[in-house]
């Protein structure tokens, strides 16, 4: 069964756009925030990011779920055919001066080998992008999405309930989850960079 949950994110940084970005570029370090990342591993030969995340099912038995990605960046602006994501976001176009940076983390679907220490691991699909828009008062306004899939191989007695139902509960979960990572993530931000206007808001899918 697939599972997607998806998590959205809002922060404004005391911070220039040189220096967020550089911040927001440290690949390990804002993994290593997540309270569920147990380890993040560089691939050199590859050019891949591997993320290890550990939580626990209802019964408190740990679950393992591995992710790799490659992380790309780039510079538009506000007026480039890049920003049509990043526009409904904003409620004042006039605040933002027009430069634009934009990390993104993609999926890898060849990814490398590696050991499988806990039998319940599951190879999951995880995307984001992280926008970063320098503010007239030369503050940095961040937009970061993430979706991330799980394939859950259902057994009893789980896979006696409708598949609908336990996808519904399953994706409003794993939701739940990525929210609670992400505001501890961002409370850790805040300790690196003093931050004002906080949002935070997570979805299912």
């Amino acid at each position: 069964m697939e599972v997607v949950g998806k998590s959205n994110a809002h922060i404004v940084l005391d911070s220039c756009l040189h220096e967020s970005t550089v911040y927001f570029s440290n690949h390990e370090k804002i993994l290593k925030c997540n309270p569920y990342c147990t380890n993040v591993r560089y691939f050199v030969d590859h050019d891949v990011f591997q993320w290890v995340f550990e939580v626990k099912d209802p019964r408190e038995h740990p679950i393992t779920a591995v992710f790799f990605v490659k992380q790309q960046e780039e510079s538009f602006s506000l007026d480039d055919h890049q920003s049509s994501v990043l526009l409904p976001k904003l409620k004042n176009q006039d605040h933002f001066h027009r430069s634009v940076k934009r990390i993104k983390w993609d999926h890898v679907p060849d990814n490398p080998e590696f050991e499988i220490v806990n039998p319940h691991t599951f190879v999951g699909k995880a995307n984001s992008e992280i926008f970063l828009l320098h503010q007239k008062d030369n503050r940095t306004s961040v937009f970061f999405d993430t979706s991330i899939t799980l394939d859950f191989q259902l057994t009893f007695p789980l896979n006696l309930m409708p598949e609908s139902i336990l996808k519904f509960m399953s994706e409003a979960i794993m939701s739940q989850i990525m929210q609670q990572a992400t505001e501890s993530m961002l409370c850790r931000v805040q300790s690196d960079i003093c931050c004002s206007d906080l949002e935070v808001a997570a979805s299912g899918k």
